[in-house]
């Protein structure tokens, strides 16, 4: 019986030992991590900024003819045709005969087959009909097709997210001399792909894409990449 007590006791003896030892290896290895944290070289974004510039991205912006975009719904028929209704001021930019899409900017899906020359009763707008090449959906289902409309010539189109909104006030940060400068700029049309600057830049000016929010008037920059040109050869919905 003294026996059985005394392996137990030394059983939990070693219990403890391991559970002290870990306690102390566990200490002493947060202290050892504070301490590499302590003499680790402290990096100040501020120095840097003041040395290199502000890191930014810099794209160059060049002008190029755009097409514009408008959208109608129609309904779609068993013989591969759709019916919508349009506005005056939409059905005088439309044409038989003239393609339709079913993306802006996509390949086309088929024709304006008639455009009605007189109001229609029952909604006020113009008929429009589409014939299309192939089925494109269940008869009797609601289809949005895109006619182009417009061509812009030598427009400058910009991401939204790269303009600065302040009230009715639109801006971009334009680089010269190696510093950014805040411009304000007139807008044209918008959508969710781009907006169209009427005014404030000009073809091949270097406009900054990413790290504008921490920017401040005159601020040295650093680019990040290579200035790269984008055209402005994206498409733009009328609204």
């Amino acid at each position: 019986m003294k026996k059985i007590q005394i392996k137990s006791l030394n059983f939990k003896a070693q219990i403890y030992a391991a559970v002290i030892l870990a306690v102390i290896l566990f200490v002493f290895m947060t202290v050892r991590s504070v301490d590499i944290r302590r003499n680790r070289q402290i990096i100040s974004f501020v120095s840097e900024w003041s040395q290199d510039g502000k890191p930014v991205t810099v794209k160059e912006i060049k002008a190029a003819d755009v097409p514009v975009y408008t959208k109608f719904t129609v309904v779609v028929a068993p013989d591969k045709t759709g019916q919508g209704f349009v506005t005056a001021d939409i059905k005088d930019k439309l044409k038989v005969d003239q393609e339709v899409y079913l993306t802006d900017g996509g390949s086309p899906c088929g024709r304006i087959s008639r455009l009605g020359k007189t109001l229609d009763v029952d909604t006020g707008m113009f008929v429009v009909e589409v014939r299309f090449d192939n089925p494109v959906t269940a008869a009797g289902s609601m289809l949005v097709v895109f006619a182009q409309t417009q061509t812009l010539r030598q427009a400058l189109v910009v991401p939204n997210s790269i303009l600065d909104v302040s009230g009715d006030n639109y801006y971009l940060w334009r680089i010269e001399d190696g510093k950014a400068q805040k411009t304000q700029v007139k807008v044209g049309l918008r959508n969710g792909y781009g907006t169209v600057i009427s005014e404030g830049i000009q073809s091949g000016d270097l406009i900054v894409f990413s790290g504008q929010s921490a920017l401040k008037e005159s601020d040295k920059i650093d680019i990040l990449k290579d200035a790269v040109s984008l055209q402005a050869g994206g498409e733009v919905n009328a609204k």
